[in-house]
């Protein structure tokens, strides 16, 4: 649209208003929790000091008073979280008449809680351990309280229908079906990208194949089968832990889809290796041309948000998948198309090197190379430290995730906090909200609850790196992982090389099912701070780069090089950014 001055004007000054009204209004909100702040540090400096408790009272209760004013002010759109500082500062309002012995005011306070916007079932367990609560004990508006939040619990975790059992009748069998399909009916955040699915149908036609199951093992390979009909990487059904061999236990080797051949890409095990090679090709496996047994034993129970996701577990992660106490018997043709036959156990090899967290090493060229294989511990950022003398020297830096499964982003922010002097913005998300009487009274309806932009990370450091970095992606650089590629692709630190990433992230809800599985279901959609999508997409490369057969079998890595050569100058990536 183009404005004339007039339009021009008009939405200069809307635009202004509307800065205006979110700084006014996070201005209050950092007031409130100034407030509670400030309470905390009279409640910890001299606890049981009477004039600090009084003064605490006095603090919170002006945070309750400003903190309702601040909800009645905002709008839907705000991803302030009010109501949680609402109920922090409930909470110890109750603690500290407790430890006043103000009973009555204590008890108030404490039934309070429950009339709160934001009531959790996990309260029950914190006030029922806080010994400034022991005296109220013998209080039947106490006993009311935990009850009430037990009633809560009860509801949300059906502890009935998640029955440890390792029998399951068939009561029980089809409650779990059910309880999958409701939690995914009002949780699942990503029915948009599985628009031909009908879920109710997808129910009906599942319910007689949880009946007919024989045995608990039986029951869960139909449930597995079940949560891949909404094509999300982090929406998935898994057996019990005990039962785990029987269904992923695999031998000690990885495979993978390369220009239409199933290759081995990594051997583990000294014990193997004489029997199997890098770039060996897998033509049959128990006897099934591979690609059909792939698409047979394999797809149906692959939880994916992708086709590069799909195609990445299918013939990676999962292939040789199955009972540990089934061996597997492969067809191989080595790079000469000699075919040999040979049978590989899927019990535990003991010989068998995991992939490292993290790998460091120089290459050529003064080129700092740093591989972070996962973010569910602090392991890269460890070995993104203890380098840091070296990459600080470095002529370039090139951070590896193309292993990366994901974990935490905080991990991952913290090696970008090395990287920028800017603050790190998180994805910008949303979950949905559904309130029962809109549905009564106007049908059917989709509501959605902004969850702001996940705030900003930042860390002080006394040397930063500010050379050119080149970060290496691909299918299963997922979850945290592609966060840290977000935040990398905004702060337009480096260049992106490799393939396009598993397009799949955000905050899974996690339930218990019967027979003690489990199941989680995608309750958060994220996307680019600037509202890019990349769930179900993936983030693309600014320049594709990915292995061949003889790349393989020569044991090159092609993506290391041409990110070398884009380091040294020798290789100019037009419209994108300067590494």
């Amino acid at each position: 649209m183009r404005y004339g001055w007039t339009g021009l004007g008009t939405a200069c000054l809307l635009a202004f208003s509307a800065h205006a009204q979110e700084t006014s209004l996070q201005k209050r909100y950092e007031h409130v929790q100034e407030l509670n702040n400030e309470s905390w540090t009279l409640l910890s400096a001299q606890p049981s000091d009477p004039q600090k408790l009084a003064k605490a009272v006095e603090t919170l209760k002006a945070s309750l008073a400003e903190s309702r004013e601040l909800q009645a002010d905002i709008d839907g759109t705000t991803s302030l979280d009010v109501v949680g500082r609402q109920w922090d500062a409930q909470f110890r309002l109750a603690k500290v008449y407790a430890q006043l012995g103000e009973r009555q005011q204590a008890l108030d306070a404490l039934e309070a809680l429950l009339k709160q916007g934001w009531v959790s079932a996990s309260a029950r367990q914190q006030i029922a351990e806080d010994h400034a609560f022991d005296g109220l004990h013998d209080e039947p508006r106490y006993q009311s309280v935990l009850a009430a939040l037990k009633r809560l619990d009860s509801l949300w975790n059906a502890s009935p229908i998640a029955t440890t059992s390792d029998e399951l009748d068939e009561a029980h069998r089809i409650a779990g079906l059910s309880l999958f399909w409701s939690e995914a009916r009002y949780n699942f955040v990503h029915f948009d990208l599985v628009p031909d699915l009908d879920w109710n149908q997808a129910y009906l036609d599942f319910l007689p194949k949880v009946a007919a199951a024989k045995s608990l093992h039986d029951y869960y390979d139909v449930m597995m089968r079940f949560a891949p009909l909404l094509h999300d990487g982090h929406t998935n059904i898994y057996p019990p832990k005990a039962m785990w061999d029987e269904f992923y236990a695999k031998p000690p080797i990885r495979t993978a889809m390369v220009d239409g051949h199933v290759l081995v890409t990594v051997v583990f095990s000294p014990k193997v290796a004489p029997q199997v090679h890098v770039g060996d090709e897998i033509v049959t496996i128990d006897g099934e041309d591979a690609q059909q047994y792939a698409q047979t034993h394999v797809a149906p129970y692959i939880s994916s948000s992708t086709p590069q996701d799909a195609l990445q577990r299918t013939y990676d992660d999962q292939l040789l998948q199955g009972d540990h106490r089934k061996p597997v018997v492969l067809g191989l043709k080595d790079a000469s198309g000699r075919m040999r036959t040979i049978e590989l156990s899927r019990e535990k090899d003991p010989a068998a090197k995991p992939t490292p967290p993290a790998e460091w090493r120089m290459l050529p060229g003064g080129v700092a190379y740093l591989a972070l294989n996962e973010f569910g511990s602090d392991d890269g950022v460890k070995a993104f430290e203890h380098a840091l003398p070296q990459i600080l020297r470095a002529k370039g830096l090139i951070l590896d995730l193309r292993r990366n499964g994901g974990g935490s982003d905080l991990m991952g922010a913290r090696i970008l906090s090395y990287l920028t002097d800017q603050s790190i913005s998180g994805n910008r998300s949303r979950s949905l909200e559904y309130v029962p009487v809109f549905r009564a009274n106007d049908g059917g309806y989709v509501a959605w609850k902004s969850l702001g932009d996940g705030g900003s990370f930042q860390e002080k450091h006394a040397q930063r790196y500010h050379g050119p970095v080149v970060l290496l992606i691909g299918p299963r650089t997922y979850s945290a992982a592609e966060d840290f590629v977000v935040a990398f692709d905004t702060l337009k630190r480096g260049a992106l090389l490799g393939e396009a990433t598993g397009g799949s992230t955000g905050q899974p809800l996690h339930f218990a099912l019967p027979g003690g599985g489990m199941a989680r279901i995608c309750a958060k959609s994220d996307s680019y701070p600037d509202g890019r999508e990349f769930v179900g997409k993936g983030i693309a490369p600014h320049v594709m780069v990915a292995p061949t057969v003889e790349d393989i079998r020569a044991g090159r890595d092609p993506v290391i090089q041409r990110a070398l050569a884009v380091l040294a100058g020798k290789d100019a990536l037009k419209g994108t950014p300067a590494p």
